[in-house]
C-alpha cells in the first residue's frame, strides 16, 4: 500500500458507525443500507492508517485532539493526576504560548486563595516535567516564563518542534489543500481527520479549558469535515462525502453550509429524495427555533435535488 492509500479511510468506519448510531429525526432512514458497504471498506483500511499517522508524528509529542496522552514509539501514555493531565492538555493547547499560571490556578481551584491555588500548580507543573523527563528523556519538558509555563523540545525553546497532534493536522491539511489531484487531496484529508481520537481535550475539567479557544478549534473541526466532504464530491466519491457531511452537520445543527454539502453529497449518490429530507428538516428547525427561513446555499442546494 502507498503512503497516498495509507493516508486514507481510518475515520470513515468510525464516521458511518457513528452516523448509524446517532441516526436522528429527519434524516433519511436509508442511509446505513446505501452505504453498509463503504463502512466494511473503511474498515479494512483503518489498521494500515492508523500505523501510517502514527509513523508520520515526530518522536514524542503531546495528543490533545481526544484524551491527552502523550504520544511516541511505544504508543500512547498518560500521566496520572487530573491536575498534571489538564497542565498536560493546556500547555499543548496554547502551544507556542504559555499559559497563564494565575488565571489557570483560578480556575482549577476557585476556592482557594491566590497563594494556594499557586502553590498547587507549582506542585502540578514538577510533577508533570519530572514526568515528561522520564517518559521522553528531555524530548520535551516544561519552562517557566515569567507569566506562566510553556511547552518545550529538547532545545528548550517554546516554540521549537511540531509538539501536539493539533500542530500535525494543521500541517496536513496546509498540505493537502496544495494537492491538484481529487483522490490525493482526499486521503490526505482523511489521514489527517484520523489524527482526531476523540473529543478535544477529552476528560480534562472543562473549567481549565479555555472556552473561546475550545469552540474555535471545533469550528475548525467543522470546517475541515465540509472540506473533507466537498474533496469527496470533486473525487467521484459520494458515499464519502456523505459520511463527512453528516458528521459535520451533526456538530453544528444551524450550519446551513453543512447541510448543503450533505444535501449535494446524497444528490450524487442518487438520494434525492433523502437529499430532500434534510432540506425540510432543516427549514422546519430554522423556523422553529430562529424564525428564519432557509438561506441562499440551502436554496440552491434544494434546486440542484430537484434538477433545476
Amino acid at each position: 500500500m502507498t503512503n497516498d492509500e495509507t493516508g486514507s479511510t481510518m475515520q470513515i468506519a468510525g464516521d458511518i458507525d457513528q452516523g448509524l448510531a446517532d441516526h436522528g429525526p429527519g434524516q433519511p432512514d436509508t442511509f446505513g443500507e446505501a452505504f453498509g458497504e463503504a463502512s466494511t471498506t473503511a474498515t479494512a483500511t483503518a489498521t494500515a492508517t492508523a500505523t501510517a499517522v502514527s509513523a508520520a508524528l515526530p518522536m514524542h509529542s503531546v495528543g490533545i485532539l481526544g484524551p491527552v496522552v502523550l504520544l511516541g514509539p511505544c504508543g500512547h501514555t498518560a500521566p496520572s493526576g487530573v491536575v498534571v493531565r489538564a497542565l498536560l492538555g493546556s500547555l499543548a493547547l496554547a502551544h507556542p504560548l504559555p499559559v497563564n499560571a494565575d488565571d489557570f490556578a483560578a480556575r482549577l481551584w476557585p476556592d482557594r486563595s491566590t497563594s494556594q491555588a499557586k502553590q498547587r500548580l507549582h506542585t502540578g507543573a514538577h510533577r508533570l516535567r519530572s514526568w515528561l523527563l522520564n517518559a521522553t528523556d528531555g524530548g520535551l519538558g516544561v519552562v517557566t516564563q515569567p507569566s506562566g509555563y510553556a511547552l518545550t523540545d529538547g532545545s528548550g525553546l517554546p516554540g521549537g518542534g511540531v509538539l501536539t497532534d493539533l500542530a500535525r493536522f494543521r500541517h496536513a491539511v496546509e498540505r493537502a489543500r496544495h494537492l491538484t489531484d481529487p483522490l490525493h487531496r482526499l486521503r490526505h484529508l482523511q489521514g489527517a481527520l484520523a489524527l482526531w481520537r476523540g473529543r478535544l481535550l477529552e476528560g480534562v475539567p472543562a473549567e481549565c479549558v479555555d472556552h473561546h479557544t475550545q469552540q474555535s478549534l471545533m469550528l475548525e473541526h467543522t470546517v475541515h469535515l465540509q472540506e473533507l466532504a466537498r474533496a469527496a464530491l470533486d473525487a467521484r466519491r459520494p458515499q464519502e462525502a456523505v459520511v463527512a457531511a453528516r458528521r459535520a452537520c451533526e456538530e453544528d445543527h444551524f450550519n446551513e453550509s453543512s447541510h448543503a454539502i450533505l444535501m449535494d453529497a446524497l444528490t450524487a449518490a442518487g438520494m434525492r429524495v433523502a437529499a430532500l429530507d434534510v432540506y425540510e428538516h432543516m427549514r422546519n428547525r430554522l423556523n422553529r427555533s430562529l424564525g428564519i427561513a432557509p438561506g441562499e446555499i440551502l436554496m440552491q442546494a434544494r434546486g440542484r435535488a430537484i434538477g433545476r
